[in-house]
């Protein structure tokens, strides 16, 4: 693979600073923070440092500055530079992150301590509890926090950590601060430019008790993705007929012909988007006097997300469904890698080219009130807020053009489909306009809040102070998506009566470049999206609710704490434990049985309340004035996905798949250990390790059946509560000024995953595990320039979905940026050098579900600040 092949290569080269001055003679003092200058990235280093050295738990952290210097470009690019963080990219973009083998659904992001409400613009998006990070810039925060073991004061729902974003503090920034950043993005692959401007101000008042801090962002990206797709994998029985035709049929005579893993469709296609992230933010403080301050943090980003997706499809499923046969089918792992499917007798079609475009936009907003006093002895904090996200594709456009035409399914040879046709795809005139649909998809993501805090401190010889709070939260989580009807030859398609003739457009030259080989598909007649959209404007769609998906889920929490903090001269010790009682209605409209034979569907209520206890222990101890050692243990607990409570299905008819959910699932629950190590050997030096273990009480499995839905079989799967495991490892981290400008950072993790599922065979595959990952960074800087080459590794891991796996996937970024004067820096940044390919498949590699090539991204800007 790609990043194998390169592995070694970028190793050598981001570690030749490191063996080039291995045996440099540095100064030794016993002040090492008077003989060296620290400026700039060295002195961001320095900062997220002291934070994790002095922190009562197992953390990492990483400022504006250190991410102001790397290519990232959103929050979760920046993440993935922290030991243990594993990123999981989408279209080419960073867009959620897992932490410690965990999946990113398990872990919370909350902005300035409080949640920030999430939302999905893909139309076939599963609502869930992960953060979508495309929504949050990199220039709005100071400072990234991963809290990976908890304390009683800290909010449950986290498996692996919790992610606290941070934004600048007012009354810390100086006055008139001003940063505007200008920069020009070009995409190898859409080959488009694109603008990008931040600008962040800061006043404050004469006597600095008054202070605004003020952020705007607008980025700009149009982005293409390329790539070879399959869906609805499932099993199948099937027997050989008189002519040694293949033929599904409900059990096997032959074991050889049982559980048969078989695609349920695919195809070759290309995705065009328009991103435009628009993002306000401001943050005021008010010292009202020496005991009572105010802050008042506000948020509004809107992400504008208009798409365009054309693929030409095969489709097994549909042939097999509707009769037809399988010609010299060959099976390996009992997977069907290869087989001609026959045309359909009584039907006019049997697999279809699809052209899509769509108008998406999601946003978020947040406000978050928080009233703090501080007395000699006690200090309390009272916090108040809500944070509301929504949006999704509010038009979704869908043609079909379709033929009746014998094709074949190659997938023996890895990272490649081959898919051929007795109709040309280039015979444009003989594919049938045979469906047209307007559908929609929204979602609502609501979270109220109101907490307090107070904290007493003691002048005692070895307890430090005891903490109490309670919190009420109310999160609602909204699901609807519509669907237009009527849409098929004998409707809407028919009324229009055009062919793929009629709406000629080229395929780009170079689609699929890097994927597969010639025997790949990769020209077929494209359409003219435009030309097809005025056409579907004369149409009269009507649009329904889609019954079958719509939920509602409301989750009521009350959280109370007790914390207890003791100090001593040499260690740090906080104890406590937190409680809390949810309370949780799930409604949806349920597919009922009527009788053995006829379903209907229900609007029901499914309730449920249970109730946690979450003692914590952090005890750090100081083993010298330069080393530091940590244990924790703690019981923790992450809800299940919202996705996964709803009591309806919520599938894809062009794909005939989706996911059925289980309101009475019971949340992951468990029992963690950890400890750590770390040596502050120089100001920006630390080696350290660390260890973790996690015995999870029960994973969330799925099982996947064939179901009729509009009388289509279609493959869902609906979760269940399973069986348990555990998730242990090890991390380790070093980070160096070496000499003359040049450092190193970088980490390593391992993960071992271990449980057996109840309902496949997959073993020790816990959603969301990488077995190893690593980040290695090399950066010079001097007085005029600063650059960073930075490279980012994880193996393998399960997605949770299925039984889907993403494969190996490396990636290379850098920056340069040259001070032009003091206020005045040029940069430049590129990502995905080497233009990596991401691979995923489902069960063995005969089975591929995803290969996908984003191409590589160039940024040239200027930032100037005052």
């Amino acid at each position: 693979m790609v990043h194998r092949r390169y592995s070694l290569f970028l190793l050598k080269i981001l570690l030749f600073p490191t063996l080039l001055l291995a045996n440099t003679p540095q100064q030794t003092s016993d002040n090492t923070l008077e003989k060296i200058q620290i400026r700039g990235f060295h002195d961001s280093v320095v900062k997220s440092l002291n934070n994790k050295r002095f922190s009562d738990q197992i953390t990492d952290s990483i400022s504006a500055q250190e991410i102001g210097k790397f290519p990232d470009k959103n929050v979760a690019e920046a993440l993935q530079r922290i030991t243990g963080i594993s990123l999981s990219r989408i279209q080419g973009e960073g867009e959620r992150v897992g932490v410690r083998g965990t999946t990113p659904e398990q872990n919370r992001t909350y902005l300035n301590g409080q949640y920030l409400a999430s939302a999905d613009w893909w139309i076939s998006s599963q609502p869930n509890r992960g953060f979508n990070f495309t929504l949050l810039p990199a220039d709005i925060i100071a400072s990234l926090e991963v809290y990976k073991t908890p304390q009683a004061d800290q909010d449950e729902g986290s498996l692996g950590g919790a992610i606290n974003i941070k934004t600048l503090d007012p009354l810390l920034t100086d006055n008139r601060f001003l940063v505007l950043n200008t920069q020009l993005q070009y995409n190898d692959l859409s080959k488009e430019l694109d603008p990008q401007l931040s600008v962040i101000f800061n006043y404050k008042n004469p006597n600095e008790d008054f202070a605004a801090l003020f952020t705007a962002t607008q980025n700009k990206r149009q982005l293409r993705r390329d790539g070879l797709e399959s869906w609805g994998w499932h099993e199948r029985n099937y027997q050989f007929d008189n002519n040694h035709d293949l033929v599904p049929v409900k059990k096997a005579a032959n074991e050889n012909l049982s559980n048969i893993w078989t695609p349920g469709g695919g195809g070759s296609a290309i995705f065009n988007q328009e991103r435009i992230l628009s993002t306000v933010s401001a943050n005021f403080a008010y010292k009202f006097n020496h005991h009572w301050q105010l802050n008042t943090h506000l948020l509004h980003s809107e992400l504008q997300a208009d798409n365009t997706n054309q693929n030409f499809l095969w489709q097994p499923a549909k042939v097999l469904d509707l009769g037809g046969k399988i010609k010299g089918a060959v099976l390996n792992k009992k997977t069907l890698t290869y087989g001609q499917y026959s045309q359909l007798e009584n039907e006019m079609f049997n697999t279809s080219m699809e052209a899509i475009w769509r108008n998406s936009k999601i946003r978020t907003q947040s406000i978050h009130f928080d009233l703090l006093y501080s007395g000699p002895v006690w200090q309390t904090q009272y916090q108040i807020g809500f944070s509301h996200a929504q949006g999704g594709t509010s038009e979704d456009s869908t043609s079909q053009f379709s033929a009746n035409t014998q094709f074949s399914v190659d997938t023996r040879q890895e990272q490649n489909i081959i898919a051929q046709y007795d109709i040309s795809p280039l015979d444009a005139q003989r594919w049938f306009l045979t469906e047209a649909r307007k559908d929609a998809q929204h979602g609502d993501d609501k979270a109220h809040f109101a907490q307090i805090d107070s904290t007493y401190q003691l002048e005692h010889p070895v307890i430090s102070s005891i903490q109490v709070g309670l919190k009420y939260r109310e999160h609602q989580r909204d699901f609807r998506r519509l669907r237009s009807i009527n849409g098929g030859l004998n409707g809407l398609a028919g009324q229009l009566n055009t062919t793929l003739a009629n709406y000629p457009a080229a395929v780009a030259n170079d689609f699929l470049h890097d994927i597969g080989n010639e025997q790949t598909l990769k020209q077929y007649s494209f359409v003219n999206i435009a030309q097809l959209n005025n056409d579907f404007e004369s149409l009269g769609f009507v649009q329904t609710v889609e019954r079958a998906s719509r939920f509602n889920i409301e989750e009521r929490t009350l959280a109370g704490y007790f914390k207890l903090a003791l100090d001593s001269d040499f260690y740090r010790l906080n104890l406590g434990v937190r409680a809390v009682s949810t309370w949780q209605n799930a409604a949806a409209l349920k597919q009922l049985p009527v009788n053995s034979v006829n379903t209907e569907l229900k609007w029901v209520n499914d309730k449920k309340s249970y109730l946690d206890l979450l003692p914590s222990i952090n005890l750090n101890i100081e083993l010298a004035d330069d080393v530091v050692s940590r244990f924790s243990f703690a019981r923790v607990m992450s809800r299940a996905q919202f996705n996964h409570l709803m009591p309806s299905t919520n599938y894809n008819v062009t794909q005939a798949q989706g996911q059925g959910g289980n309101p009475d699932l019971d949340p992951y629950r468990a029992t963690q250990f950890d400890a750590s190590i770390e040596w502050y050997f120089q100001e920006g030096g630390l080696t350290s390790a660390a260890v973790f273990n996690k015995n999870v009480d029960s994973f969330i499995e799925f099982k996947r059946e064939l179901e009729r839905h509009e009388n289509i079989l279609m493959s869902i799967d609906r979760p269940i509560n399973g069986n348990g495991g555990s998730v242990r490892g090890v991390e380790l981290s070093y980070q160096q000024y070496i000499a003359y400008g040049f450092g190193i950072i970088t980490n390593y993790t391992y993960v071992d995953g271990t449980r057996v599922q109840n309902l496949t065979s997959q073993k020790d595959r816990v959603p969301g595990t990488s077995k190893h990952s690593f980040n290695i960074t090399a950066y010079y800087e001097d007085h005029f320039i600063s650059t960073r080459l930075a490279y980012n590794f994880r193996t393998e891991f399960a997605t949770g979905v299925g039984e889907t796996i993403t494969d190996d996937y490396g990636q290379l970024d850098g920056n340069v940026t040259l001070s032009v004067t003091p206020k005045i820096k040029v940069t430049f940044d590129f990502i995905n050098l080497t233009n990596e390919i991401l691979y995923s498949y489902e069960r063995n590699m005969f089975a591929p579900t995803g290969i996908y090539s984003n191409g590589r991204r160039f940024y040239i800007g200027v930032r100037y600040q005052l």
